[in-house]
């Protein structure tokens, strides 16, 4: 997609009709953006969709639409955060075909227990990823008073608390809420291991928590993925042995 302006919607304070412009306001620290016209950001982004399908159509030609067109078979179920700023791109160059995806906020298990079941059950992947990722804003309202949120966002949040509850203390607020999505992926894994324990146990199913490190938190780079947990096993030596995990954990 071409590089468009950067533009975060945060609590609208006060909105009116038309171009008149809306007034985002700031809070607990949130910066402040005046949103000049919603219409016209909306019409960008569509103009932006239609241009980079266009291209992305240059691409591909018919052999590769019709490779996969009766039917999917991916080789990994991948639950991962709502949030933008990670995309299927940091992890697979192709992911048409090969990544079944479910999203929700705070990549959570129990959000969308049925379409991960799918995944696993009905197409059959052997691998299934809980994708964390540093800074995530689910976490970090999770750690946070959120009772004035609406109540589905509360809903989802309240199933995040014993994720955050387990999390260890850190130096400062950045380590604090890593601990957290740290935490948070080792809670999912736990939840899906208690579902497809028959699988992970007859082999047929491996459970991997990874944290897409968009902050360089760990210190290991920006956009580096870390690998935290598999299969309920959090002992970085002790996987790093896996015969799976030899080639890519140093």
């Amino acid at each position: 997609m071409q590089r468009r302006e950067f533009i975060r919607f945060v609590g609208i304070g006060a909105a009116t009709v038309g171009a008149v412009p809306l007034l985002a306001s700031g809070g607990g620290g949130r910066d402040n953006f005046v949103i000049s016209d919603v219409k016209e950001i909306s019409k960008k982004m569509v103009d932006e969709i239609f241009k980079s399908n266009a291209f992305y159509k240059k691409t591909k030609n018919r052999a590769f639409f019709e490779s996969f067109t009766a039917s999917q078979h991916p080789r990994v179920t991948l639950v991962g955060c709502s949030d933008s700023r990670f995309q299927l791109a940091a992890i697979d160059e192709t992911p048409e075909n090969d990544i079944f995806v479910v999203r929700n906020i705070g990549n959570q298990f129990a959000s969308n227990p049925g379409s991960v079941e799918y995944g696993v059950h009905h197409l059959h992947t052997p691998l299934l990823i809980i994708m964390g990722h540093s800074r995530c804003g689910a976490i970090k309202a999770a750690m946070s008073d959120y009772s004035k949120e609406s109540t589905a966002i509360k809903k989802e949040l309240d199933s995040l608390t014993l994720s955050v509850k387990k999390a260890k203390d850190g130096y400062n607020e950045n380590e604090k809420w890593l601990n957290g999505v740290i935490s948070n992926v080792h809670q999912q894994v736990c939840s899906a291991k208690a579902e497809f324990e028959h699988e992970v146990k007859n082999g047929k199913l491996t459970i991997v928590g990874m944290v897409y490190d968009l902050a360089n938190d760990f210190k290991e780079g920006y956009g580096n993925i870390k690998i935290v947990n598999v299969n309920g096993e959090t002992d970085m030596m002790k996987i790093k042995e896996m015969p799976i995990f030899r080639s890519v954990i140093s």
